[in-house]
């Protein structure tokens, strides 16, 4: 993973979805915003993880060779984003509950 700026845009865009996928798939509170937030971390985290920690580089290494040229690249940093996303949407669908 090129830690590029666009890299970054894409894992938390890959990530805000995820995120809301998840977060609205249980139910989650937060609303859009607030879902939107925290899978756009989470994609951001995952991508930082995929960086630094080697079995997660090898993983997010695999999505890379789905398309040819330089998409592979962008495609495995969105679905690195979601991925991310998706933990942390799921995580806080499950612990920030509507009070009604």
């Amino acid at each position: 993973m090129d830690p590029t700026m666009m890299a970054y845009v894409v894992q938390a865009v890959g990530g805000a979805v995820g995120g809301n996928i998840l977060g609205a798939l249980t139910r989650g509170g937060g609303g859009l915003v607030g879902r939107s937030l925290v899978g756009a971390v989470g994609g951001l985290a995952a991508g930082y993880g995929a960086g630094h920690v080697e079995a997660v580089g090898n993983i997010t290494q695999m999505w890379s060779g789905l398309i040819a040229g330089p998409n592979g690249v962008h495609l495995a940093d969105l679905i690195t984003g979601a991925a991310g996303g998706g933990v942390l949407g799921l995580i806080g669908g499950l612990l920030i509950r509507p009070r009604n």
